[in-house]
């Protein structure tokens, strides 16, 4: 609490600030002098604390608001009094005369302030306790101990804090509390001098004031300042509006509102109505930037409603700092509906499967007058992540307490009725099950098929001494079955054989490796799927696929017999690969640089190959690389799932050196050598390069490399040519790898 009150003062301290005076505000420091008198000495070098003066000037009246910096000051203060003096001047800005406006001027006594102020002003009752406080100080005292003094001076503060502030709110207990003062014997356009100082300015050493002083203040009307702040809103609960801003030239605020439209936009002219009934006071302490404040208000209809924010200055006047126009909405939803029951109709004795029905019985005891009807959802159960499915289209009416839905096709699941309003508001029943028994046998899954899973045999040493190979099977269920609970897979070593099992528990995922031994006498093996429901019904199998088995002799490996290489044409290679029987297909790859991704290039079937004697032929021109080589090998895939590899070979493809991208060069002298130059866009080609330009100057026998430009750049400024001298230029596409462009025509230019 402390913290915070603190925070309040220094926001009431902050406002205190020249900044918000007429702009010849001044502070400076007397020393103590009789109270006719102002005496101009150097300021003292002791000063523990300071009064803090602003005046403001209405023409026919100048006000003076001060404030003490703590608790202690403004006790002292208090107690022994304050001297208010005017010193007025002339024309030429030299004092004629000091007046003394009030002396000894003291805050009023207990007894003054409750003859003043009914028992229920409690602002009032706020701005005595700085003051009049004493029976929870005393009962502080006399416990004795640094922990009641520490509880006595967070009293103090917290009472000075919001007495302050009540000076702020209240110029009438501004006055009455010894802050305030009005000086109405003041002449039109007059310039003054105000200083406000301590009636008694020594108190044994402890306190030395520097007192406040105000010069050059003119009197005329008051202009308000025009000051507006940034303001936001937000809805929170039905009927509230909440409205925030960022100020910190005020310490606190009133806000009003009144009503613009109604909810179906009818223009209301409705009265500013204040919502708050004390001056708003932010609690929250920012540490950079501006303050923010929240003021939270719950309007009496929907509409748009305009709110007025204002905010208390030191001298009590209420300035006008924005207005901010809300559109509340409708945001209540109606009562939601109650769901009575579900019941399940099967009109086809004997298709139980054919038709199903879900009567759905709701009701709903009261209806609002902005009820638009019903929408009824259905989420079926055991599958994740299921989406809740619309069942009824059309908004169902208000008065409707029972609904009809087609389930045909449908699993046991949830059901939820939920109630609209015209605004688009939802509420929900409880949800409840519906229990569909199915009666119907998922299809046999579609598109079954198998891929032997390959063996590198430098790194998958364990699988081929264990014997073993492994064989990924594949397959897709029919849409429509989306009850479908497990798949099983079972497999024969021949089509006349029983099929077994293959898996031990059901299969979730459409997807199923089996293990097989690469020793089996068997060349094939055979595999088929079924589907399981959630209601236990055992789907068909699909139909067998005939696996080749896998074996343990690998591929014959295949290698490169003729290569060549030219910068026009790239890389030419004859691949000689094996004829085994059972040889399914050759891949090649091909990386850039020693530590690249290796890339598919090409695959091809080994039927097709074996018509061409076994002979790969390839011809690959890729993109050039003065930096790196390309590799390449030949993969051998047969029926075992071991693989065989070429060795790789590799070539530097570098291209021509030297490209064909026409450059422009354009030179001319006016006041130094301007060259620009221009390359068609289309031409410009890839990667990372920028231009070179040289030059030939007066004393060159040769053109020599001069300087690099930007890729962005097209023009260059230099003047380095004297009068009557004369150089040439041409420039150049110069690579990161190396290569550069052709050069651009050479230009001649002579200084002038």
């Amino acid at each position: 609490m402390k913290r915070t009150i603190v925070f309040l003062l220094s926001l009431f301290t902050l406002a205190l600030n020249p900044s918000h005076a007429q702009k010849t505000d001044s502070v400076r420091t007397n020393t103590q002098t009789p109270p006719t008198t102002v005496k101009r000495t150097r300021s003292l070098p002791l000063v523990t604390t300071k009064i803090r003066l602003l005046t403001r000037s209405y023409g026919d009246s100048i006000v003076l608001r001060w404030i003490a910096e703590d608790y202690v000051s403004y006790n002292y203060l208090a107690t022994l009094g304050v001297n208010v003096l005017r010193v007025t001047r002339d024309s030429t800005m030299f004092p004629l005369y000091t007046d003394t406006l009030a002396y000894a001027l003291k805050p009023k006594t207990l007894e003054q302030f409750k003859a003043k102020y009914a028992p229920d002003d409690s602002l009032a009752y706020v701005a005595m306790s700085v003051l009049y406080n004493e029976e929870k100080e005393n009962a502080h005292k006399s416990k004795g101990n640094m922990g009641n003094t520490m509880d006595v001076s967070s009293d103090q503060d917290i009472n000075y804090g919001f007495s302050m502030l009540t000076a702020e709110w209240r110029k009438d207990l501004a006055e009455d509390l010894a802050v305030r003062l009005v000086d109405r014997k003041v002449k039109p356009g007059r310039i003054y001098d105000y200083i406000v100082q301590p009636t008694v300015w020594e108190n044994g050493g402890r306190l030395i004031f520097e007192p406040g002083v105000v010069e050059k203040m003119v009197n005329k009307p008051y202009e308000p300042e025009l000051h507006s702040v940034r303001m936001v809103d937000s809805l929170g609960a039905p009927h509230t509006v909440q409205i925030g801003w960022w100020d910190s030239k005020h310490s606190s605020f009133e806000v009003e509102r009144r009503q613009t439209t109604t909810l179906t936009g009818e223009h209301i002219d409705g009265p500013w109505k204040r919502i708050t009934r004390k001056p708003y006071v932010s609690m929250v302490e920012q540490k950079e930037g501006e303050d923010y404040c929240l003021v939270v208000d719950s309007v009496p209809e929907l509409g748009n409603w305009e709110y007025h924010i204002m905010g208390y200055d030191a001298f009590g006047d209420l300035n006008s700092l924005g207005e901010r126009n809300v559109f509340v909405p409708d945001v209540e939803p109606p009562l939601p509906p109650m769901l009575k029951t579900i019941v399940i109709e099967r009109p086809d004795d004997n298709d139980p499967m054919a038709k199903v029905y879900a009567h759905v019985i709701w009701n709903k005891p009261y209806i609002e007058e902005d009820l638009a009807g019903y929408r009824i959802y259905y989420q079926p159960m055991q599958k994740d992540n299921e989406a809740w499915r619309l069942m009824t289209p059309d908004l169902l009416a208000p008065t409707d307490t029972i609904c009809k839905l087609d389930m045909t096709g449908r699993r046991t699941g949830m059901i939820y009725i939920a109630a609209y309003d015209h605004t688009g508001n939802e509420s929900r029943s409880f949800i409840q099950q519906v229990t569909l028994t199915d009666f119907k046998a998922p299809t046999a899954p579609e598109n079954l098929r198998a891929v032997v899973r390959e063996i590198n045999l430098e790194r998958d040493t364990a699988v081929i001494n264990s014997k073993w190979a492994y064989i990924d099977l594949y397959w897709q269920p029919l849409p429509e079955d989306d009850d479908i609970d497990y798949f099983d897979v079972a497999f024969a070593n021949d089509t006349t054989h029983n099929f077994l099992i293959r898996n031990k528990s059901g299969i979730r995922q459409s997807t199923f490796t089996d293990s097989v031994a690469l020793n089996a006498n068997q060349r094939y093996v055979y595999y088929k799927v079924r589907a399981v429901d959630y209601s236990t019904n055992i789907g068909e199998w699909s139909h067998w696929i005939q696996v080749e088995r896998p074996h343990i002799t690998p591929p014959t490996q295949p290698h490169l017999g003729k290569s060549s290489h030219s910068d026009e044409e790239g890389m030419y290679m004859e691949w000689i690969v094996g004829a085994d029987a059972d040889m399914k297909r050759h891949v090649l790859y091909r990386r850039l640089g020693d530590t690249g991704k290796w890339e598919i290039l090409a695959k091809y079937n080994a039927d097709s190959v074996k018509t061409q004697d076994n002979t790969i032929i390839v011809r690959d021109n890729p993109p050039y690389s003065q930096t790196q080589r390309y590799y390449y090998f030949m993969k051998s895939v047969n029926a075992s799932p071991f693989v065989s590899r070429s060795l790789a070979v590799s070539w530097k493809h570098k291209g021509p050196r030297v490209l064909n991208v026409p450059i422009e060069l354009s030179g001319t002298y006016d006041n130094g050598t301007h060259l620009t130059w221009f390359i068609n866009p289309n031409k410009l080609p890839a990667g990372d390069w920028y231009f070179t330009i040289y030059r030939k100057g007066p004393n060159d026998k040769d053109f020599k490399y001069y300087m690099s430009a930007a890729k962005e750049d097209r023009a260059y400024k230099e003047h380095t040519l004297k009068s009557n001298e004369t150089a040439e230029y041409y420039i150049e596409l110069q690579f990161e790898d190396g290569r550069h462009s052709q050069s651009s025509n050479t230009v001649s230019v002579t200084a002038s």
